[in-house]
């Protein structure tokens, strides 16, 4: 497992997390990153620390893993969170 000081973690959970849960990935601002690595930079470490930071596969986590996040990183996520547009059917 990649062990990484807590200020790396930061940094690449504020990388990894552009809208976690969402199937679209979507740019986040200096403020969205700023509040994704307040809060949930613990769940990170605590839940989906096994994938590289900046993986789509800490997004899958993180999806997956949604009901074990604490209340903050959860109504952060819900925060910025974009759904995805319906397909239109032709």
């Amino acid at each position: 497992m990649l062990r990484l000081a807590p200020r790396s973690v930061a940094f690449a959970l504020s990388a990894a997390i552009l809208v976690a849960g969402s199937g679209a990935a979507v740019a986040a601002s200096e403020q969205e990153m700023a509040e994704y690595r307040r809060d949930c930079t613990m769940d990170y470490t605590r839940l989906c620390s096994a994938y590289d930071p900046g993986s789509p596969q800490v997004r899958q986590c993180f999806a997956a893993r949604r009901a074990e996040l604490s209340p903050r990183c959860a109504a952060t996520i819900a925060k910025y969170e974009t759904p995805e547009k319906p397909q239109r059917r032709r």
